[in-house]
């Protein structure tokens, strides 16, 4: 990482740019805007504005006259800091110790940005860059993104290209698809009341308990559904699998009061084969069996529903990422899916084959405390970045 790299890097991670107060979008691209311009790119700038909020999508492209056009996908929202007190470094500052850069977003997906764009900057410089490039760095990724690549792809600009690659993944492996999401809420209902009376009142909290213990038998026929795509290295599973996580658990107001109302908020993944209205329909049959076995009344709502999405290992693109991280990285390195989901799925459902591979590692701290970036793991995405697109025809 140069001087240049490590200059706009600091000034994208000094602006907190989380999902859910929406705030610097406008700055923090027009600093992406700069440093893309710089390194030689064009730039366009598409604003999918939301309730009057700016949310800047950046297209930065490196046109060297190729038949191909590969899309790289990065975003510049990062989830909230949380406690900062708990932080040994300032979330909103770059600290740099050893190997190690420190700062909300550095890897997830901040760090992505830089060496993405440094990537191209060096083949502008080169002119060796067999592919063309657009660079889509967006808002609005963390809380699913409507507002981000969904608009690029499927909104007014159309960008389309002829291969995608997510650099919003981890280096030890080269991800051909991710898990689908379906996520909701099952709401047991009692009677509320007052805690000297027990016997008068039905306690949601105690009629969750039976509830909850049924709802555990999901969890082993979600695993029981595999996927072609293999699993990540050090997976308990071969290849990727279903899985059905109770998350969340909201009840009560004080402890004098009987609660009538108990919530239970539930994460379920999809192997990338399914479609997510099928799974939706498994956990509707499934509750209702649980509420005729437990004779208790609950309700159940969906918040989100999202199709996982996978590639063929075979494509010709897929190859010459993986060649190129293999050159790049380690002769090692496997094919496999991602255990979460991402935005790829916006590209493959138009048609685009798409691939995955970026900074974040599994014990980097992304989305927790002290998140941080490896030097040397940032150098070898951008080095693989840089090597797919010299080698890739």
């Amino acid at each position: 990482m140069d001087k240049w790299e490590e200059s706009f890097l600091r000034e994208i991670v000094e602006l907190d740019t989380n999902s859910e107060e929406k705030k610097n979008y406008s700055e923090c691209a027009d600093v992406i805007k700069r440093y893309c311009e710089e390194a030689g790119l064009q730039v366009e700038v598409f604003d999918s504005k939301h309730n009057g909020i700016p949310q800047p999508n950046i297209v930065a492209t490196l046109d060297v006259g190729a038949e191909h056009t590969v899309l790289l996908c990065t975003h510049y929202d990062v989830v909230p800091a949380g406690d900062t007190d708990a932080w040994t470094h300032p979330p909103f500052k770059l600290t740099i110790e050893g190997d190690k850069i420190y700062g909300r977003g550095v890897t997830d997906n901040k760090g992505n940005i830089v060496a993405s764009v440094a990537a191209a900057k060096d083949l502008a410089k080169s002119d060796s860059s067999k592919v063309n490039l657009k660079i889509l760095i967006s808002p609005n990724e963390e809380v699913g993104g409507a507002y981000g690549i969904d608009y690029l792809i499927n909104g007014p600009p159309k960008i389309r290209g002829d291969f995608g690659i997510v650099v919003d993944s981890g280096p030890t492996y080269v991800s051909i698809g991710a898990s689908g999401v379906i996520a909701g809420t099952i709401t047991v209902h009692g009677t509320q009341g007052h805690a000297g009376y027990p016997f008068a009142f039905n306690n949601a909290i105690h009629l969750s308990i039976p509830l909850l213990n049924y709802m555990l038998g999901f969890i082993d026929l979600r695993a029981k559904i595999q996927s072609q795509l293999p699993a990540p290295p050090g997976s308990p599973h071969q290849n990727l699998w279903g899985r059905f996580s109770m998350t969340v658990y909201q009840a009560g107001s004080k402890t004098n009061v009987i609660p009538g109302k108990a919530a239970i908020s539930f994460d379920c993944r999809a192997i990338p084969e399914e479609d997510p209205d099928d799974v939706v329909k498994a956990i509707e049959e499934y509750v209702e069996k649980a509420k005729e076995e437990t004779c208790v009344n609950a309700s159940l709502s969906f918040k989100q529903a999202v199709s996982g999405w996978g590639s063929d290992a075979t494509n010709k693109f897929v190859l010459a990422l993986h060649s190129a991280v293999k050159k790049a990285v380690d002769p090692d390195i496997p094919i496999a899916a991602d255990l979460g989901g991402n935005d790829g799925h916006y590209f493959t459902a138009v048609g685009i084959p798409t691939a995955c591979y970026g900074t974040i590692e599994e014990h980097s701290n992304f989305h927790g405390i002290d998140e941080w970036l490896s030097i040397k793991t940032y150098n070898s995405v951008k080095s693989a970045i840089i090597h797919f697109a010299e080698t890739c025809e």
